[in-house]
């Protein structure tokens, strides 16, 4: 008995997820061009959330539940931090879930196929720094002094995870640049960093490129790694 179906063809393409990941990579440079030339204009949040969110489609394309959501998450995240004045409380919030959801993976991963011992290295780098931020930026952070200190917690915990799991580079520099960005913000609200020269916010942009290639690389490595566990 011949098996009708067989010839057909599948119900997701397979150009669906790659189209999603460089229509992604176009937005973002699209963003980056308008914080140059319209740093204040009301299309800003829209587009800096869709470059995620089409990260975040381009995970559910390639059967990554798990990993969609932590792009959800931080397009939520991206969001309301993008709108003015920024809603601070519900961004971190967004970006603590996804950190979370990441963190998850990572277990997941690692329980799979073990974790590599020389994370132990990055591991101990990366707490010797998030203390000493959080040190730095502790006398300015007010009110939100137990949520930042929260935040900063789960973001290492996720970075750390990155660098035991034995997949794709990529992970590893995903996680590493997550908190480069995530301090340059941090440095920015509570201590005042300020490197804007006129129209040119060198804050912003420095942020931007380091948070999308953060994203991006998490994205394609996790991919990857499934890809090769398939």
């Amino acid at each position: 008995m011949t098996d009708r179906y067989a010839e057909t063809e599948a119900l997701i393409p397979s150009w669906a997820a790659p189209a999603y990941l460089w229509v992604s990579a176009i937005t973002s440079l699209i963003y980056f061009g308008l914080v140059y030339l319209a740093p204040a204009g009301a299309e800003l949040p829209i587009v800096k959330t869709l470059s995620i969110a089409l990260l975040a489609a381009y995970a559910a394309f390639s059967r990554a539940p798990l990993l969609a959501i932590a792009l959800l998450a931080s397009a939520g995240g991206d969001f309301a931090l993008a709108l003015d004045p920024p809603a601070r409380e519900a961004g971190i919030g967004f970006f603590a879930s996804a950190h979370i959801a990441y963190i998850a993976i990572f277990v997941l991963m690692i329980l799979r196929t073990g974790f590599k011992r020389d994370g132990l290295i990055l591991g101990a780098a990366l707490a010797v720094f998030g203390a000493a931020l959080h040190w730095w930026l502790s006398p300015g952070m007010g009110a939100l002094q137990g949520v930042v200190t929260a935040y900063v917690v789960i973001i290492l915990a996720m970075a750390i995870l990155a660098g035991f799991v034995t997949g794709p580079r990529l992970i590893g520099l995903g996680a590493v640049l997550f908190v480069v960005s995530d301090s340059l913000i941090a440095a920015g609200w509570f201590r005042g960093l300020d490197a804007s020269y006129g129209r040119f916010d060198l804050d912003a942009m420095v942020i931007w490129i380091t948070y999308y290639a953060a994203q991006f690389c998490l994205a394609l490595g996790l991919v990857r790694w499934k890809r090769a566990q398939a």
